[in-house]
């Protein structure tokens, strides 16, 4: 037991000590002296926030949040708080209701001639900006003078959504960022990203958001970040799936009539605000910037797939603390007047991308072929250094400005595609596959008794795992399939699940196993790799010689194929595996992907 306990001990003893903050380690900070800075309230204003009382350098705990909200709701006619999930750890994770016209249902909300705004904040728990700064713009609404946003607009806030992540809070928490000086953690309890959770369900998070989804039918979406990576000039960068997405209106109208509002107010109040920023070389930005074609497990490519506007927002890690609360103020600010202002708009955009026809759906995007695009990129000055301790070179920057010319890589070309069925139908002993259907808010009709249909499967020939599990699953690196009809009987509880319906598209992108973030790349359908029945040699032997002597097309086929695959011809465990194969003794249902469709 003794050197159990010292084994235990040991990674926590071997840890050195630091004693400088990691805040002496980043790169220069670039001077700031917003006007937004008169948005920080006197430290003897009553409603002062625990954050604004240490100058935007802290961050309050949840605790302490959650006590400064209730009161500044108890206060108010205008703002409720509910709960709409508890966590792993069982934290509730809230969400704060705010109305001039005091709906606090989601009946009345979802109805509401008001556009309905849901913004969220710290569901990576370190980047934790949109908490502190939708505290602050509450209480000026509340108290200050800008109750007048409210006929702009409803809003939905949820200050933290990665409840046990925030509290697993350090001084060591993001090394590459600068403040707050208290950390949350990037994943929840169960070391989950629940920004690669959308589409799998898997966090406690993410399921309370598809359920306020679903129930609320929000008008805007808008997830706030905080970035890694290289260094440059934009403080607030932000965006949107513009081309290479699935609701091409919603689109047009975030970058025709959100976009130019925010940026133009963002600059008035002294913020650089940017696309969203991705180094082609993966260090910094002299190979271009790629605008990546994000697939729907993350939380604005997701929200494109539903035809709902949503926006992502990266503010700049190396900007300080203050500067990128500001900075999300001022965006949250002018958010909710754009939304308001152009809310007949908007509406027109939803409707028509819900509308949208729908044979084919694309599954997978690409690289443009063409030669990308120049754009002017604000940068900030770097040069390439040897390390002494590794002998590879590393970015070092230098904190002056510099505008540089870089290409734009677009990743928005279809590369594959797949036709839509009439429906799609899935078995009951399939459960878990089909509450997670259900709690994506996709309609679908249960079978009260059997019913023996005729339905096209995938099947799946040769595959290869990955190495390692992905978010705790494990997913495939390479496969092929082949479809073919079978006959089969649905029991009672088994689902018909048809494309025509709003939802229609993230049906197609969950059950057809092309797609990056199906059900079956996730993992969930890889029982079926199992082979559980097998045949001795000592009745294949005289089976195939059966089977060849009466079958003159098999021994053809067979000959063949000896010919043709040397691998095949030297393998006896082959050759009795494809004879398996043509029996009737093999398992029907073995790498069959347990998901008909109904054409």
């Amino acid at each position: 037991m003794k050197n159990l306990r010292k084994s235990l001990l040991l990674p926590i003893i071997g840890i050195i000590s630091i004693q400088a903050s990691a805040q002496d380690f980043l790169p220069p900070s670039l001077p700031w002296q917003g006007k937004s800075k008169t948005l920080i309230a006197e430290p003897s204003d009553p409603w002062v926030t625990p954050s604004e009382l240490t100058g935007l350098t802290e961050s309050p705990s949840y605790e302490e949040t959650m006590a400064w909200l209730e009161k500044l709701s108890e206060s108010s006619p205008y703002i409720a708080i509910n709960s709409i999930g508890v966590s792993e750890q069982g934290r509730a994770i809230q969400m704060v209701m705010v109305s001039k016209d005091q709906d606090f249902t989601a009946h009345e909300l979802s109805t509401s001639k008001k556009p309905l705004i849901l913004f969220q904040a710290g569901i990576h728990a370190g980047e934790i900006d949109g908490k502190d700064a939708g505290m602050m713009l509450l209480r000026d609404i509340n108290v200050g003078e800008k109750l007048e946003l409210l006929d702009y607009a409803n809003l939905l806030f949820i200050p933290i959504l990665n409840v046990d992540g925030h509290e697993r809070k350090s001084e060591y928490g993001r090394v590459n960022q600068r403040g707050p000086k208290i950390m949350g953690w990037r994943t929840n309890a169960n070391n989950l990203n629940l920004n690669r959770d959308y589409t799998k369900l898997e966090t406690a998070g993410i399921k309370a958001i598809t359920h306020v989804i679903n129930s609320y039918d929000p008008d805007l979406y808008v997830d706030i970040h905080v970035t890694d990576g290289a260094d440059y000039q934009y403080d607030v960068t932000y965006g949107f799936v513009e081309t290479g997405g699935y609701s091409p209106k919603i689109s047009s109208w975030l970058a025709e009539k959100f976009k130019p509002e925010v940026d133009q107010a963002l600059k008035d109040q002294g913020h650089i605000p940017g696309p969203l920023l991705f180094a082609a070389n993966g260090q910094d930005f002299t190979e271009g910037n790629i605008a990546f074609s994000f697939s729907p497990r993350f939380s604005h490519t997701y929200g494109d797939i539903r035809h709902l506007p949503a926006i992502l927002i990266e503010n700049h890690s190396l900007k300080p603390f203050e500067q990128r609360v500001l900075g999300t103020y001022v965006f949250l600010e002018q958010m909710i007047k754009s939304v308001g202002n152009h809310f007949e708009e908007l509406q027109e955009a939803i409707a028509s991308d819900k509308d949208q026809s729908m044979e084919t759906v694309v599954v997978k995007f690409g690289f443009r072929d063409t030669p990308a695009d120049s754009v002017e990129f604000l940068g900030v000055k770097s040069e390439l250094v040897k390390s002494k301790i590794t002998g590879n070179e590393y970015v070092d920057w230098k904190g002056e400005p510099t505008t540089q010319i870089v290409p734009s890589i677009l990743m928005d070309k279809p590369v594959s595609s797949v036709p839509v069925p009439k429906a799609y139908w899935i078995p009951v002993e399939w459960s878990a596959v089909i509450q997670k259907m259900e709690n994506h808010g996709i309609e679908m009709e249960v079978l009260e008794e059997h019913k023996e249909l005729n339905l096209e499967f995938s099947a799946v020939n040769d595959f290869k795992m990955v190495s390692r599990p992905y978010e705790g699953l494990m997913r495939f690196q390479s496969f092929d399939l082949n479809k073919a009809y079978k006959r089969v009987t649905m029991q009672p509880g088994s689902v018909r699940i048809k494309t025509d319906q709003a939802l229609g598209e993230l049906a197609v992108i969950l059950l057809e196993p092309e797609s990056v973030d199906s059900f079956f790349q996730w993992g969930y359908f890889n029982t079926i790799l199992s082979q559980t029945e097998y045949m001795e040699t000592y009745v294949m032997e005289p089976m195939i010689q059966e089977m060849l002597s009466k079958d003159p097309e098999l021994k053809k086929r067979f000959d063949e194929k000896l010919e043709s695959e040397e691998d095949f011809a030297s393998s006896p465990r082959q050759i009795y595996r494809w004879f398996y194969e043509q029996t009737p003794f093999i398992d029907q249902n073995w790498k069959v992907i347990p998901v008909g469709r109904e054409w």
